[in-house]
């Protein structure tokens, strides 16, 4: 069976800079999420058993999301600059391993997994996927599942249905209505989580809703039909158009071990050259597919 791997490496950046103290090269470069990032990496390397691995990433342009919302993510603290000293050298360090590297200006991480996973299980693949994040849950069918990475949770069709009350699809349809705070989306006022269970199993999706509003108006008079909409395009997965994959780009390439040695010793992180040796070695003797 064909399996690929995806990681929301933007989430796993901000975790690895949280997770560890401050670390840095004698020289005062900040490399703490650096470190745990890599390690994280070549944990789920091992793991997985599969040479087909790709890493996703925020683009640091704005949103589409941010454009239709200037309140979007509007709580959230900037990012520290320590932290953005790192990103480019985590994207440096997982080419040279061979990681295919994806972003796309205007989309989030979470976007790109989106259309990555359509396009993986179009050929053939099961796509195993690790991310925090309750948006990607859409995405959990029966060749997908969703692993979380700080809990260790897996999340299958069972387990969301379980936690959430409503099939993975119809995640963004309850989030759109019941809000995400994390996110800064309002939601509808007066709607919980059960409440959001029982509007969807009685119009089975927001765009149902917003088809009859003036019916589900009546009994929740809050309600505002765009701002509704609004949340719903805000959790909703928007796949880039103008981003393009082939069965081929989601597979790793050979190390460059000769350069990816030298930055590390750059890094002052000579424990990560043996464990770069070894997962090299161990990925040459799996096969591609």
């Amino acid at each position: 069976m064909k399996v690929l791997c995806l990681l929301d490496g933007s989430a796993f950046i901000y975790r690895s800079f949280f997770a560890l103290p401050p670390l840095s090269t004698k020289d005062g470069f900040p490399t703490g999420a650096i470190y745990g990032f890599m390690r994280a990496v070549l944990h789920i390397l091992k793991a997985e058993k599969t040479r087909c691995f790709v890493v996703a990433f925020d683009h640091p342009a704005p949103t589409i999301r941010k454009e239709a919302s200037s309140t979007y993510k509007s709580k959230r603290p900037s990012m520290p600059d320590p932290l953005r000293l790192q990103i480019p050298v985590i994207k440096e360090l997982l080419k040279l391993l061979g990681i295919p590297v994806i972003e796309v200006p205007g989309y989030e991480a979470d976007d790109v997994i989106g259309y990555i996973t359509e396009r993986a299980l179009s050929f053939g693949f099961s796509v195993r996927i690790y991310s925090p994040d309750k948006d990607i849950l859409q995405l959990v069918s029966q060749k997908v599942q969703v692993i979380n990475p700080i809990s260790g949770e897996v999340f299958d069709i069972k387990r969301v249905e379980e936690k959430f009350g409503v099939k993975p699809h119809l995640i963004p349809h309850l989030l759109a209505l019941v809000g995400d705070q994390t996110d800064n989306i309002e939601g509808v006022k007066g709607i919980g989580k059960k409440t959001a269970i029982k509007v969807l199993e009685k119009y089975g999706s927001i765009e149902n809703i917003l088809r009859n509003f003036d019916d589900f108006k009546a009994s929740f008079p809050h309600a505002d039909r765009d701002k509704l909409e609004l949340s719903y395009y805000l959790v909703k997965l928007q796949p880039p158009p103008e981003l393009t994959i082939e069965e081929d780009q989601l597979c790793m390439k050979e190390p460059n071990m000769e350069a990816l040695k030298a930055k590390l010793l750059e890094l002052e992180m000579k424990s990560l050259i043996k464990d770069v040796e070894n997962i090299s070695k161990v990925l040459s003797q799996r096969e591609l597919f």
